[in-house]
């Protein structure tokens, strides 16, 4: 646990100094603005206007987590990756540092976006619904993406950069498919799927509908299964990992 600690104040002063913990903060702030600009002029009732910012959020955060976890690891390729390669023994240390502080900052930029939002609403007037609920769907969303995290972690490390922003743009694309009717029947099969369909769910009143129900049940379990496969992986990566060439 002293390892770990070590190894989180460390990233936290990469972190700081660079622009990883900045964007996690502007690009809320920009979000919560350009949306609240638009809303005073648009036509749409307020429901829509929920809705739609819930959705758009997170069809958006497959892109942002890849570009943030390129961040990390530009960083990391920056300096050859001496940080993990000079590690004799317990790898992984190094790697869950990052995933937890990533994680951290995730929250915080979640609960900005979404709860910040939801007050400042609330404060022009838009009482339909409570800040519990912003409240409410911003865990729900930080804790649908914690897999997506994980997986775009495992995908720049093994893969490059350019492996990862790929991904990050498909899953937005399938993240906007899912909440379609071709997702009804596969989403909970669909990590990108997670954070949209839960989200939106959260806004319906689901009470009455056991299929509804019993899929959102389905899809905690898979999600707990698809993250201790990640860790797992993460785990065994830790320890084969020797780097990347950069003509690799």
């Amino acid at each position: 646990m002293l390892i770990l600690k070590n190894y989180l104040k460390s990233d936290f002063y990469k972190f700081y100094h660079s622009n990883i913990i900045k964007i996690h903060l502007i690009i809320p702030i920009i979000t919560i603005i350009t949306f609240l600009a638009y809303y005073t002029i648009s036509p749409w009732s307020e429901l829509q206007k929920i809705i739609s910012y819930i959705q758009i959020i997170s069809m958006s955060f497959p892109l942002i987590i890849s570009v943030i976890v390129n961040m990390v690891y530009e960083q990391e390729q920056e300096s050859g990756f001496q940080y993990f390669l000079g590690i004799a023994d317990k790898r992984y240390n190094a790697h869950i540092s990052k995933l937890i502080l990533i994680f951290i900052l995730s929250l915080i930029s979640t609960i900005i976006t979404i709860l910040g939002f939801g007050i400042i609403f609330y404060l022009m007037g838009n009482n339909l619904l409570g800040i519990g609920f912003y409240l409410k769907q911003s865990l729900v969303m930080f804790a649908s993406n914690i897999i997506i995290y994980m997986i775009q972690y495992l995908i720049v490390f093994y893969f490059g950069k350019g492996a990862s922003i790929g991904l990050g743009i498909i899953g937005s694309l399938i993240s906007a498919l899912m909440i379609t009717g071709l997702g009804d029947s596969i989403w909970i099969l669909v990590p990108w799927s997670y954070s949209i369909r839960l989200c939106s769910y959260t806004l319906l009143d689901i009470s009455n509908i056991i299929f509804v129900k019993q899929q959102i049940l389905q899809s905690i379990i898979i999600m707990i299964i698809y993250t201790c496969i990640s860790l797992a992986l993460l785990l065994s990566f830790s320890k084969r990992w020797e780097g990347r060439k950069e003509n690799y």
